[in-house]
């Protein structure tokens, strides 16, 4: 953990993310939620591993964009970090793994802010795979208006049930996360609005089944795929604080054999299509933050 005096900069940089409004909501309904509000950042970097799994390099995705105490944060605890050897033909080797991490501020005592490393996620989506479900046709959902006229942002965790035709079986919003604060109220009706945008869109997606691999002949596949939703220029928040606020997580109505790699799903990089229950990342044996 990081104690920073940096409260005001960071409150700041939450405002400027803005605030959800609504008509009915009280004055302190709202200061209620903003004061369980948390800052949030998240980075993206690449890990390079030496064969007894010690770390051998961390590598930031746009260090300019990024505070000096951040990145030297960042550093010092990756580098005591240890991940269960890659092993390939029953050999340890070096391997390079991405990475994506959370940052969270949270209010302390007096007028700082404790900084934590919350989670950490290394799974990697190859397009080309074979042996996992890949994308064949899969448009985002539009945009909508009642989300905008609200001012709302934030994003989807969806996790699908997918058949061996490629279609999806079933659907929920696993988990909604929201990137502005207001009342109680409002904020479920922000959630609502974006799971029904994203579960109706994923409904109408199709994929391609996995041809080889352990999980060929399953008589169906779990996959999560992150939707996010922003409006204007709020989406390229990259190296600066933002409110996030987790919502409550749903539980899928079939079976679902989950790993450990899944641990944060709300980590995982947009654009992919991610299998539950199949492990295709390290394996991190050290605590995130010593």
């Amino acid at each position: 953990m990081m104690r920073t005096s940096l409260f005001l900069g960071v409150v700041l940089a939450l405002g400027a993310g803005g605030a959800l409004v609504s008509v009915d909501a009280s004055a302190q309904n709202a200061r209620a939620a903003r004061a369980q509000t948390e800052g949030s950042m998240v980075l993206s970097g690449s890990i390079d591993i030496a064969p007894d799994g010690s770390v051998e390099g961390f590598t930031l995705k746009n260090e300019d964009r990024i505070e000096p105490y951040i990145q030297d944060f960042l550093k010092q605890n990756v580098a005591r970090w240890r991940f269960e050897p890659v092993l390939r033909e029953g050999r340890a080797v070096a391997a390079k793994t991405p990475v994506n991490l959370r940052l969270v501020a949270r209010r302390a005592s007096g007028d700082g802010m404790d900084v934590v490393l919350s989670s950490a996620n290394f799974r990697n989506f190859d397009p080309k795979a074979t042996d996992a479900v890949a994308i064949d046709r899969m448009p985002p959902p539009s945009f909508p208006r009642e989300l905008m006229e609200m001012g709302g942002a934030g994003e989807v965790q969806l996790l699908l049930r997918v058949a061996r035709d490629g279609t999806v079986d079933d659907v929920i919003a696993e988990q909604v996360n929201a990137y502005v604060a207001g009342s109680a109220r409002a904020m479920q009706r922000m959630r609502d609005v974006m799971a029904r945008s994203a579960v109706s869109a994923a409904r109408k997606w199709a994929f391609i089944a996995p041809s080889t691999g352990a999980s060929v002949d399953d008589p169906f596949w779990t996959v999560r795929v992150p939707v996010r939703f922003f409006y204007g220029g709020n989406g390229d928040r990259y190296g600066k604080w933002q409110v996030y606020i987790p919502g409550p997580k749903q539980s899928a109505p079939w079976k679902v054999n989950d790993v450990a790699a899944d641990d944060a799903p709300d980590m995982l990089p947009d654009g992919g299509v991610y299998m539950v229950g199949v492990d295709n990342g390290p394996k991190l044996l050290t605590p995130l933050q010593g």
